[in-house]
């Protein structure tokens, strides 16, 4: 400390500095990391701290103004300290710990947010300022739920990307707008598991008819199908999912792989001839990944159903269930 003294002057040597110093060399995160020096200790955009041991962050670490970028890889932590709302020009958030079990209310201060990861048990917990702006599309936010089914008459609901609603359960447009701002779904879908219908009202994207013991299978659909990793156009996805129409969810399966062939002729048998596709989805669950020569088939067999290939939104998933063989989908008409 000596050395830096003689370089800065002991009156630029602030006692959140010093703080802050001996808690970083308490858990060895490096100079290169961490400044140890004063100019470049404020000019400090990007902080990266990746320790295993870490448990805390001290309140001075709120003196870094300049931050634009944060990530704590830091498994032990187990608290953010209130003054994290001082990064005034903090753009980026990465938490990554399970130990935290409660967030800071200073994290409504941080107005120029663009981005945030944090753990999924804590995005429930977010203040209700940065909920506004993510419902604003003005924050993006990781680990929020990918489908959820919603009942009505909850006081508070869970953020998600793909919402669902049973319209067995009565809703009305007044309810289905508050739960639409709510929850800042990126599709608000309902589900028709029985005779009873609902208005094609402006806030549904739409209407998919199935079995009430159906629904789980419809939403694993939507999230294997859409999720960010199968590289899906978002204008095609919105272009599916805003249909006038209700769609139709089928399914069949065998507890034999090898008739494979056998539950994809259940499934087209299932299809009215008089109708005409405009998108479909269609997922396969089985105990293997399929050949060539038998995706080809499945392939071949829905493209002589007409639909064109942006239209056809395919996923599949490997299960542990010997020789089981299962096939769903959904499909739009015109």
């Amino acid at each position: 400390m000596s050395e830096l003294n003689s370089k800065v002057g002991n009156n630029d040597i602030k006692p959140w500095m010093t703080e802050l110093w001996a808690w970083a060399d308490k858990f060895k995160i490096p100079e290169e990391v961490l400044p140890r020096d004063h100019a470049n200790l404020l000019a400090l955009t990007d902080l990266s701290i990746d320790c295993s041991q870490l448990t805390n962050l001290p309140e001075s670490i709120g003196y870094l103004y300049s931050l634009t970028n944060l990530t704590l890889n830091c498994e032990a932590l187990e608290h953010l300290p209130e003054s994290v709302g001082q990064f005034s020009q903090l753009e980026e958030l990465i938490v990554i710990s399970e130990k935290i079990e409660q967030l800071p209310d200073s994290l409504a201060n941080l107005t120029q947010l663009r981005g945030l990861d944090i753990p999924a048990h804590l995005v429930d917990q977010l203040p209700i300022g940065i909920i506004e702006r993510y419902r604003n599309n003005e924050l993006w936010i990781k680990n929020i739920a990918f489908t959820k089914l919603y009942a009505p008459q909850i006081s508070e609901y869970d953020l998600s990307r793909y919402g669902f609603f049973l319209i067995s359960d009565n809703w009305d447009e007044k309810s289905l707008i508050d739960l639409r701002f709510k929850t800042a779904p990126e599709f608000l879908l309902g589900l028709q598991t029985t005779e009873k219908t609902i208005k094609q009202f402006d806030v549904v994207d739409g209407i998919i008819i199935c079995q009430l013991d159906e629904v789980q299978n419809v939403m694993n659909l939507f999230e294997t199908t859409f999720n960010e990793f199968m590289g899906n156009d978002p204008t095609d996805i919105k272009k599916a999912l805003s249909f006038s129409k209700p769609a139709k969810f089928i399914q069949a399966s065998t507890l034999e792989m090898s008739k494979s062939d056998q539950v994809l002729s259940q499934i087209i048998d299932q299809i009215p001839k008089d109708i005409t596709i405009k998108d479909m989805m269609f997922k396969t669950e089985s105990n293997r990944h399929f050949t060539f020569d038998e995706f080809k088939v499945i392939s071949d067999t829905i493209d002589n159903k007409g639909v064109e290939d942006e239209h056809i939104f395919y996923s599949t998933e490997v299960v542990d269930k010997p020789k089981y063989c299962w096939m769903g989908m959904i499909y739009m008409v015109l």
